[in-house]
C-alpha cells in the first residue's frame, strides 16, 4: 500500500518537500514548533486536491459507479487501492471543483492574503503547498494535452498558448508569495 501511495505521490511530495525547505530557509526559522507547522502544512497541502474525489463520492454524485467504488475502498480502509483506483479512473469525474482554473483563480487572492495577513505558519504553508500542487497538476495536464478539462468553467477553452500563459502567471504569483513570506 505504501509503495503504491509513494509511486503516485512521488512528484507532489517532492514539490512539497522543496517548498518546505524553501519556506524554512526564507523565514529563517529555528524554533521547533514553527518548523513543525510548516512541515505539516506543506505535507497536508499535497493531498488537498485529491480530497475532491472523496467529496465527489460523498456529496456531489453519490450514485455513480465511480462514487460507489470510492466509498467501498473507504469502507474497507483500502487507501492504497483507493489511490490506485482514483489515479486510473479520475477522467470519469467531470466538472471538478478543486482541480480547475476556477479554483486557482480563487486560490490566487487567498494565497496573497494569507502570506500578508495570517500569523499561522501552518495556514500559510498549507495554502502555498495547495497552490503549488495545483500548478503541478495543471502542468501535468498540459503535458498530457488534456488541459481542456482544467478550464471546464469557461465557455471558450483557451488555446495551449493561453493555458501556458495562465500557468506562467500562476508561477509568478507563487514566486511573489514566497518573496513576501
Amino acid at each position: 500500500m505504501i509503495k503504491k501511495i509513494l509511486s503516485y505521490y512521488k512528484l507532489p511530495l517532492l514539490i512539497s518537500a522543496t517548498l518546505t525547505i524553501t519556506l524554512l530557509a526564507l523565514g529563517v526559522i529555528r524554533r521547533p514548533w514553527p518548523i513543525t507547522e510548516i512541515v505539516i502544512g506543506c505535507f497536508l497541502g499535497t493531498f488537498i486536491l485529491d480530497l475532491e474525489y472523496v467529496m465527489y463520492a460523498y456529496v456531489l454524485e453519490p450514485n455513480t459507479e465511480f462514487s460507489k467504488s470510492v466509498l467501498g475502498y473507504i469502507k474497507h480502509k483500502d487507501f492504497g487501492g483507493l489511490i490506485g483506483f482514483v489515479n486510473t479512473h479520475k477522467s470519469e469525474v467531470m466538472d471538478r471543483a478543486l482541480n480547475s482554473a476556477l479554483f486557482q483563480a480563487i486560490l490566487v487572492p487567498v494565497a496573497i492574503f494569507a502570506v500578508y495577513a495570517s500569523q499561522s505558519l501552518l495556514i500559510k504553508a498549507l495554502i502555498l503547498s495547495t497552490f503549488a500542487s495545483s500548478i503541478y497538476k495543471l502542468i501535468e495536464g498540459l503535458f498530457e494535452d488534456n488541459y481542456g478539462e482544467w478550464f471546464w468553467a469557461m465557455k471558450i477553452k483557451p488555446t495551449k498558448t493561453g493555458a501556458i500563459g495562465f500557468t506562467i502567471f500562476l508561477v509568478l504569483v507563487l514566486i511573489y508569495c514566497l518573496y513576501v513570506f
